[in-house]
C-alpha cells in the first residue's frame, strides 16, 4: 500500500483514469489508508502514554519503598508523603486526558467524504490539545519530579540526605531540570510534533480529493 504524502490524489487519479462509478472518497481503499495513518500517528503518541505510565509507576513505587524503609524516620517520610501528594494531581489530570484522546468523542466513520474529512479533523483537534496539555504539564511535572528523584537519590544513597548536603541537592536537582527539559523537547518533537504535521497534510490530501470529487 502507498503510503506517500500524496496517496490519496494518487486513489482519486486512478480511479478517474479507470472510469469509475463511484467516488473513491466512498471505496474502502481511501477509508483504509485514512484510518492506518490516522492510527499510525496515534500510536506514535501513545508510546509516550506508556512510558509516563510506566515512569510514573516507578516513581511511586520508590516513594512507598523509601517511605517504608525509613518508617521511623518521620522528616523521610513525610517528604515521601508530600511527593506523592505534589504528584497525584499531575496522574489524574493525565489519565483524564488519556481517556479523552484515545476514547472520548470517536464516531464511526461514514463512507461520505464531509464524514471522514470531518473524523480526522476531530482526531487532530484531540492529538492537539493533549499536546497543549502536555506542555503544560511539563512546567509543573519536570521540576517537581525532579525534586522527588533528587530527594529519593540522596535519601538512599548520600549520607545525610539532602538536609546534609543542600549545595549537593540544589546542584543535582539544577542539572536533572535541564536534561529532563532537553530530552522533553526531544520527545515533543517526535511523539507530537511531527504526527501533527503528518495529520496535516493528511488533512490537505483529504480536501484536495473532495476537491477532485467536484470536478469528476
Amino acid at each position: 500500500m502507498a503510503t506517500n504524502n500524496h496517496v490519496l490524489e494518487s486513489v482519486w487519479k486512478d480511479a478517474k483514469e479507470q472510469g469509475a462509478g463511484s467516488a473513491p472518497l466512498a471505496g474502502k481503499e481511501l477509508k483504509t489508508i485514512v484510518a492506518v495513518r490516522t492510527r499510525k500517528e496515534y500510536g506514535t503518541a501513545g508510546k509516550y502514554v506508556w512510558a509516563m505510565i510506566v515512569y510514573q509507576t516507578i516513581l511511586y513505587w520508590f516513594l512507598a519503598r523509601t517511605a517504608e524503609t525509613h518508617w521511623t524516620d518521620k522528616q523521610t517520610v513525610l517528604l515521601c508523603l508530600a511527593g506523592a501528594a505534589l504528584y497525584s494531581p499531575l496522574t489524574v489530570a493525565l489519565i483524564r486526558r488519556v481517556k479523552a484522546l484515545f476514547g472520548g468523542g470517536r464516531k464511526a466513520a461514514s463512507p461520505a467524504a464531509p464524514d471522514l474529512l470531518q473524523k480526522v479533523e476531530e482526531d487532530y483537534t484531540r492529538l492537539a490539545e493533549f499536546f497543549r496539555f502536555k506542555k503544560q504539564m511539563d512546567w509543573v511535572g519536570v521540576p517537581v519530579s525532579s525534586a522527588i528523584i533528587v530527594m529519593l537519590t540522596f535519601t538512599w544513597f548520600v549520607q545525610g540526605g539532602v538536609e546534609a548536603n543542600p549545595a549537593a541537592g540544589i546542584v543535582v536537582f539544577a542539572a536533572w531540570v535541564g536534561v529532563s527539559l532537553i530530552a522533553t523537547r526531544a520527545e515533543n518533537r517526535k511523539r507530537f510534533i511531527a504526527p501533527l504535521r503528518r495529520l496535516e497534510e493528511l488533512l490537505a490530501e483529504l480536501r484536495d480529493s473532495g476537491a477532485m470529487q467536484r470536478e469528476m
